[in-house]
């Protein structure tokens, strides 16, 4: 399953650089780029996410995710989200299964790079603080997070693939997120 992940991680990549690069804009200075130019941004996305816990079965679930965040530098911005990771059945001792729900907020530093005008890379780190509902009652999880990625801007929408790690103590923790943002642009024409 996680090779498939892979795979299809690197496809979708692949299909938007490959997108993206047919449109030039009006310059052909990569770094007269209008995808990271000062502004707030609202987005939303689907995510999957892997939690292999530490003496449990390893179980991965779709989610989404509501996001918003100002980008003040060209380069820099701060953001954060709320992420429902999804529903998770992790099994349990003789066969009885330790089912959990997690869900909760992120908020994070990013910073990104045009490759192309309309193309570039993405990386963020922040804190991520989870509750988990539903193994022996409700718990909860903290940490920070990494994570790293593409981005393709079409008109104001910013279509975003990214790859994110969470530093959980008793799990592995990694996930596949799709993320879709429209930005207003401050100061910039």
């Amino acid at each position: 399953m996680k090779a498939t992940v892979f795979l299809v991680t690197l496809l979708a990549f692949s299909a938007q650089a490959a997108f993206a690069s047919g449109h030039t804009g009006n310059s052909s200075d990569p770094l007269d780029t209008r995808i990271y130019k000062n502004g707030l941004w609202f987005g939303a996305g689907v995510n999957w996410t892997d939690v292999d816990p530490d003496g449990g079965d390893d179980d991965n679930a779709f989610g989404g995710n509501v996001r918003v965040g100002w980008q003040f530098l060209n380069y820099f911005g701060v953001n954060a989200a709320y992420k429902n990771l999804g529903g998770y059945d992790f099994g349990g001792p003789g066969g009885v299964g330790d089912n959990a729900d997690v869900y909760g907020f992120t908020v994070g530093a990013n910073a990104g790079y045009p490759i192309t005008q309309r193309v570039g890379i993405i990386g963020g780190i922040g804190y991520f603080d989870f509750d988990i509902d539903g193994i022996g009652g409700d718990s909860d999880e903290n940490g920070l997070y990494v994570s790293g990625g593409v981005a393709t801007q079409i008109g104001r929408i910013i279509i975003q693939p990214e790859l994110v790690w969470y530093d959980a103590d008793d799990a592995d923790v990694y996930g596949f997120e799709l993320n879709f943002f429209w930005k207003t642009e401050i100061g910039n024409n």
